[in-house]
């Protein structure tokens, strides 16, 4: 299956509404994970030693059967449904390593 990457963008100002929606947001990422999809997923933090210094943003890499799937998914993402997200980019991405 086709793999992506994608870039999200945290809107200002939405670092308390990231941190108390972050469950649900793990839990959707755990059951891609647990899918074997997830290749690799996480945030840009401000200051990686001080959360309330708040986010960049996220980027996860995601196998999914097509762009139209992924878009679908996305649809549900608790923190672009909450307005943590001001922007969401994805690009296709050929993995070169680690092999296997």
């Amino acid at each position: 299956m086709p793999l992506f990457v994608v870039t999200c963008t945290d809107n200002e100002g939405t670092v308390e509404k990231r941190l108390a929606i972050r469950p649900q947001h793990l839990e959707r990422l755990q059951q891609l994970d647990d899918e074997g999809r997830l290749i690799v997923a996480g945030a840009m933090p401000k200051d990686p030693t001080n959360p309330q210094a708040g986010f960049y943003g996220s980027t996860i890499i995601v196998d999914f059967e097509s762009r139209e799937a992924l878009d679908a998914w996305l649809q549900d993402e608790p923190f672009l449904k909450a307005g943590v997200y001001g922007q969401i980019e994805v690009k296709p991405f050929n993995k070169a390593f680690p092999k296997g």
